[in-house]
């Protein structure tokens, strides 16, 4: 994987409770390719946030300069309107309120695309400038991978697909058994995390009739539980599960162990 690429971003007009939401979110990014954090004084700005329904902000934004030495921008600058309804189309970028981290972080990522696409011509970049041409706009692609997330526990399964949206992974949930053969039945998955403790079928019979199945036996099974001693190492060895994750899991052992089974990406 390439090494992170931090990026600046400042704000213009947007109130205190949404910069509270926008901090936790930005501590989201740093578990993914491009991370995001609020600009300090005298640091290059690479984003700007501007709330679009803000007449102050705006004018702000429209008289908005670099901060430079020379006064010639010494970064490129995109920006972002926050609007409660869809931005017109003057700006390419836009994210709509309330704020929901992976609505967020996915804007922020085709930003990102954007400025090291055009990072060769970030002196002629100036605020209220043409848009980019078509061709040379981020286009949001599909998701390259599904994950099916098995969990008796409805904020596990939100943690997890959370977790997993960031990572750009489209996630099917179930909370039983029966339920997840039922999606199996119907769809494919790149990946399968599975809980050990489930009403009715246990997740270590699950586990063995998904490994018994020709078509399904090569999916990355991750077993979801609440201790992890050597005995239940075993048996889910047993079942044929890949290996363990220890609820609760640590963002970097969950983005690690991701990362290994889905590498062929």
């Amino acid at each position: 994987m390439s090494e992170k690429k931090p990026f600046s971003v400042a704000l213009i007009g947007i109130p205190e409770n949404e910069r509270n939401v926008l901090r936790n979110i930005f501590k989201l990014s740093l578990y993914r390719p491009h991370t995001y954090s609020f600009a300090t004084a005298g640091e290059p700005i690479q984003i700007l946030m501007v709330d679009a329904e803000n007449p102050e902000a705006m004018a702000e934004w429209r008289s908005f300069k670099l901060p430079s030495a020379d006064g010639n921008p010494s970064t490129p600058l995109v920006s972002v309107m926050v609007t409660k309804d869809q931005a017109s189309g003057e700006q390419p970028y836009s994210i709509r309120r309330p704020f929901v981290a992976t609505r967020v972080l996915t804007v922020l990522d085709q930003v990102a695309s954007q400025l090291i696409t055009t990072s060769t011509h970030a002196q002629e970049r100036i605020i209220g400038a043409e848009t980019p041409a078509a061709d040379e706009q981020p286009s949001a692609e599909a998701p390259l991978f599904m994950a099916l997330v098995v969990d008796d526990s409805s904020t596990v399964r939100k943690q997890v697909e959370l977790e997993l949206k960031l990572l750009g992974i489209q996630t099917d949930t179930a909370e039983s058994g029966e339920d997840a053969f039922e999606l199996l039945a119907q769809q494919d998955y790149d990946i399968i995390f599975l809980d050990v403790v489930l009403p009715g079928i246990d997740g270590y019979q699950i586990c063995k009739t998904i490994k018994r199945n020709k078509a399904k036996k090569k999916t990355p099974i991750i077993m979801l539980t609440s201790k992890s001693s050597p005995f239940d190492r075993v048996k889910g060895a047993l079942a044929g599960c890949d290996t363990y994750l220890t609820k609760p899991a640590r963002q970097n052992a969950f983005q690690k162990v991701v990362k290994k089974y889905l590498k062929s990406s």
